[in-house]
């Protein structure tokens, strides 16, 4: 008895763990989605097949072996061939592959920030959804306690019945939207989970406040460092530089190969001799019928091409930086608006008309319109926050740098790389 009382306790408090949400960092989350999402183990296996052609490339060509059954059963010559290519041929081949495997080191970095980028924005919205709700749970308290106080007033006289209906209808109404937000902190969730290549329904939690952190920045350092960092720019770059080392090999093709061939056999037609004969053997390009000049001329397009194709990935690049660079600088003034004006007025404007209405002065409508233009006022501050931090991200995307967003700041290795950054104040100001 006492076993199975024992067993059951342990379950019971297993249930109860597996069901409390798990709180992660942003630096957490990122770690955990770069290690399950399998577009990055996609990535790293593009790697591993570029490693294995640069083998390929650097290899010899393997000798062939026939055994060539001619005229009588005396006659059975054994053919060894073994090709030796102009030394050139062989470099050119290895520089290719070497560029190939940059491009897809590159490749796996651009696989890496789209993972890390998508980890940001859903580990933002959860935050927002988490404070939102804290602030909704506020305001329905405040809402029964104002009910309360409408229902004590009623009693003694002071107010008439309506006051308490309209007050309760408020509470209610502030009630809806507290399940509201519940449901959409469920989502975020969801959202966040999905990023992370987790089961769904796993209780999650974000362990970072959300924080607003205003930064100065340059926008001409912001485009040359992403012109260094950017995997997308070096990717194009990489295949460039492939292309052109595949241009020159087909030009070598110009250049002969040699080949050795050694027979082993005896024939009725020669001198009999025991030991083996050799022949040495030339290719002969230059009685080409045409297939190394279309080589040359395809691989000398196709060099043209990737020059394009670079350029137009710097132009998008440029053109990304900059429209991230204004949206960062657009949302940080709704912030300021809303933490320097809009915020605190309607706090002023909500103590104005409960002071005003404890005298007489102020309707009851007027106190609860001015109780939800202050909850609205918050939840907008929360909102704008996170879409400033979102703005971040998306600036941190486009220079191809991974920054620490759960505090509203960037990489410590960005900020050495030109300060392209620069805080503009020292104080957090966290939304709660």
């Amino acid at each position: 008895m006492v076993l199975r009382l024992i067993l059951f306790t342990f379950i019971v408090i297993n249930f109860a763990q597996s069901q409390t949400p798990k709180s992660l960092s942003i630096s957490e989350a990122i770690e955990l989605a770069l290690k399950r999402n399998p577009l990055i183990v996609a990535a790293k296996k593009r790697i591993e097949v570029a490693q294995g052609r640069r083998v390929v490339a650097k290899s010899l060509a393997n000798p062939s072996i026939a055994i060539v059954p001619i005229g009588t059963t005396t006659d059975n010559p054994i053919l060894l061939e073994q090709v030796f290519e102009f030394p050139f041929k062989r470099y050119l081949r290895t520089k290719i592959a070497e560029s190939e495997i940059d491009a897809a080191i590159y490749d796996y970095r651009t696989v890496e920030l789209d993972v890390t980028f998508d980890v940001k924005i859903a580990y933002l919205d959860l935050q927002a959804a988490v404070a939102i709700l804290r602030l909704t749970e506020e305001a329905f308290e405040l809402a029964r306690t104002f009910n309360d106080l409408a229902q004590k007033q009623h009693e003694i006289g002071t107010v008439p019945f309506v006051h308490v209906v309209r007050t309760e209808i408020e509470s209610r109404r502030v009630e809806q939207e507290l399940e509201q937000a519940k449901t959409e902190v469920i989502a975020k969730q969801i959202a966040l989970n999905l990023a992370l290549g987790r089961e769904p329904s796993t209780p999650v939690l974000p362990a970072d406040e959300l924080s607003y952190r205003p930064l100065r920045i340059s926008l001409e350092e912001l485009k040359e460092l992403a012109l260094k960092n950017r995997p997308e720019v070096l990717v194009a770059q990489s295949q460039l530089l492939a292309q052109r080392f595949a241009f020159k090999f087909a030009q070598s093709q110009k250049l002969p190969d040699f080949f050795l061939l050694v027979r082993f056999g005896e024939s009725e037609r020669a001198i009999r001799i025991n030991s083996p004969r050799f022949g040495i053997g030339i290719t002969l390009p230059l009685l080409d019928f045409g297939s190394i000049k279309g080589e040359i001329q395809t691989a000398k397009a196709q060099v043209a091409e990737r020059e394009a194709l670079l350029e137009q990935t710097k132009r998008v690049v440029m053109a990304e930086v900059e429209i991230a660079a204004k949206k960062l600088a657009a949302s940080q003034k709704i912030v300021e608006a809303y933490q320097q004006k809009i915020v605190p007025k309607a706090e002023d404007l909500l103590k104005r008309v409960k002071a005003s209405y404890a005298e007489g002065g102020s309707t009851l409508l007027e106190v609860l319109d001015a109780q939800q233009t202050w909850r609205m006022a918050r939840k907008e501050l929360v909102q704008a926050i996170a879409n400033y931090n979102k703005a971040l991200s998306e600036l941190e995307r486009a220079i191809g740098e991974v920054g620490q967003m759960g505090n509203g700041q960037i990489s410590s290795r960005q900020m050495k790389s030109g300060q392209v950054f620069s805080s503009a104040t020292k104080n957090h100001q966290t939304a709660r």
